[in-house]
């Protein structure tokens, strides 16, 4: 995911051919990743990493990382991100599960659920979503689930 934020905010660039000299072809070690996401505001990474769940094109270990990623923040577009991705996936992957741990952990952390999208859970994702909140919080549990 390094790679692919640091090509997106022009970090890596291609080089031209007039810059293309013996210099230019020193190979330079990758940055720190601290150092990395201390350039990014929350609210850019939060888009980028929605971005990375929503992109056809990025890898699935990619996709994983950012759905355990998601979980540290919160609001209508995190949420948004991943209920648009456990419903894409079916509700049975492991992309979907990531992202139902994710959801899971927000809701327990912020208090509150969707209760429409609670009620339209199935499957392995359901399963995390419940499981998460039946140890962490399990006052948002619906009655009938315990």
């Amino acid at each position: 995911m390094r790679t692919w934020l640091a090509r997106l905010f022009g970090k890596e660039r291609l080089r031209t051919t007039d810059e293309d000299s013996l210099e230019s072809r020193a190979v330079t070690p990758p940055e720190d990743a601290a150092v990395s996401r201390a350039e990014i505001s929350p609210e850019e990474r939060v888009v980028l990493l929605v971005g990375i769940l929503d992109d056809p094109a990025a890898r699935e270990d990619e996709k994983y990382d950012a759905a355990m990623d998601l979980e540290d923040f919160s609001g209508p577009l995190v949420e948004s991100g991943l209920i648009r991705t456990i419903r894409a996936e079916d509700f049975t992957s492991v992309l979907a599960q990531h992202c139902a741990e994710s959801l899971g952990g927000i809701w327990a952390r912020t208090g509150h659920v969707d209760p429409a999208f609670m009620a339209e859970l199935r499957g392995p994702a359901k399963d995390e979503v419940f499981g998460i909140l039946g140890i962490r919080a399990p006052h948002l549990l619906p009655p009938d689930a315990l």
